[in-house]
């Protein structure tokens, strides 16, 4: 009789031990997954930025050169042609 009581007392020891320990590893998984939520929540905030820059930029380039001035001109074009670029290369990727 005693050594079932020990048995079962062991066993039931064992048992919560490792569900004790099972449960630890349920709570650092849980936060592994909000940390992961949390870090596309933040690369979906900053893609829509960055889309939204890119396309506000874009606009105000064509407003601002409507008539074609900055892209002719020799000292300004070379950049503002480079930045053009990159803009419309952001526009298509997004």
């Amino acid at each position: 009789m005693i050594a079932a009581i020990i048995t079962t007392s062991a066993l039931l020891i064992t048992s919560i031990l490792l569900n004790l320990n099972q449960m630890r590893k349920q709570e650092k998984l849980e936060e592994y997954i909000e940390d992961l939520e949390n870090s596309n929540t933040n690369y979906y905030t900053f893609y829509n930025d960055l889309k939204k820059m890119s396309n506000e930029s874009y606009s105000k380039m064509r407003q601002i050169d409507r008539i074609g001035s900055f892209e002719s001109d020799d000292e300004i074009g070379f950049i503002f042609k480079d930045i053009k670029l990159i803009i419309e290369e952001l526009n298509r990727k997004f």
